[in-house]
């Protein structure tokens, strides 16, 4: 018996310039506006899960080449051309400031467009960021999928033929040491998984140290809260935390004891829970607060309050370990 493909949520289709972007809408319309971003071979169906009923209003784009938005020219695949995008973006909805909610390689982009455009972001809420250069991994299926001759093949024939079994495999990855949540058991396969996804993650991956050593530093009133599972296989929390306190006196950092590189899908309510203190503007004083982590061995000030979800805990510095 043949198994019907899922089919994606169908939200909106804009034209910005020359590129279609998808866009999913939830929460209340008459909200302060959120963007999210989803990350690497994702889509908006699946950041949006755990934000949709929000007081906020929410937008969740395709990223471009994901989802049903348009790729945008190789070139401009990397997180700082992308961040010229969301500008775009950003026109094209009417939407003079935001907040942002950033998963994952999600973030680097965000980073770029607060940077570069002070004036459109009024806060980032990053979870999971992967943001800071990282030394080269090995992602041998990638890279296969993009290697001259085979590529194409592998692209077409074998990704492309098995999507459900890639997603699943990199959903679990994600997800470990947490089960695999159910809700995202609902995402298109087909649609997260194919050749112009594959191809459209080699470039962003491609172009992300680069575009990543020449990301300037961030002003020092930008509300930036950050979230990180302290079991993520995906990326080193220590790496990227170390990193975002160099360019931002004073993240606000939470750490999960115990769960991985979908902290959001894992313990929704604590996601929710920041994103309200971002809109909010809750902030502390970073200065201080920095001064005191310092001392207590950290590079960065956390918030670090318990939940009914999970413990959380202080980062340290000295802890810091290269991504596998």
């Amino acid at each position: 018996m043949l198994v019907k493909p899922l089919q994606p949520t169908l939200g909106t289709t804009i034209h910005v310039e020359d590129q279609d972007v998808h866009i999913l809408d939830g929460g209340n319309s008459h909200g302060i506006p959120v963007v999210l971003l989803h990350g690497c071979g994702s889509l908006a169906q699946e950041i949006l899960l755990p934000f949709d009923n929000s007081d906020f209003r929410i937008i969740a784009p395709d990223r471009p080449g994901y989802g049903l938005s348009t790729p945008l020219a190789p070139a401009e695949r990397g997180p700082e051309g992308q961040s010229f995008w969301l500008e775009r973006l950003l026109a094209s909805l009417d939407l003079p400031e935001v907040r942002i909610v950033a998963h994952s390689i999600g973030s680097a982009a965000a980073l770029h467009l607060a940077a570069r455009r002070p004036d459109l972001v009024s806060g980032l809420f990053l979870i999971s960021p992967c943001c800071a250069p990282v030394p080269s991994k090995p992602l041998i299926v990638l890279r296969s999928a993009v290697a001259p001759v085979v590529g194409p093949l592998i692209r077409q024939h074998v990704i492309g033929r098995w999507p459900a079994f890639f997603l699943d495999r990199g959903l679990r990855s994600s997800s470990f040491p947490n089960p695999l949540p159910s809700h995202l058991s609902g995402l298109p396969a087909s649609h997260v998984v194919n050749p112009i996804t594959i191809r459209t993650m080699a470039d962003e991956l491609r172009a992300f140290n680069r575009d990543m050593e020449r990301l300037p530093d961030l002003r020092g009133d930008l509300p930036l809260h950050v979230l990180f599972g302290m079991a993520d296989r995906v990326i080193s929390p220590n790496w990227h935390i170390d990193w975002l306190c160099r360019k931002h006196p004073g993240p606000i950092v939470r750490l999960l004891e115990g769960v991985g590189h979908l902290p959001h899908h894992v313990v929704p309510g604590v996601a929710r829970e920041m994103l309200c203190d971002l809109v909010e503007a809750f902030k502390r004083n970073g200065t201080a607060a920095c001064e005191e982590h310092r001392l207590a061995g950290g590079c960065g000030e956390s918030t670090c309050r318990s939940s009914e979800e999970t413990n959380a805990r202080p980062f340290n510095s000295k802890r810091r370990g290269i991504p596998e």
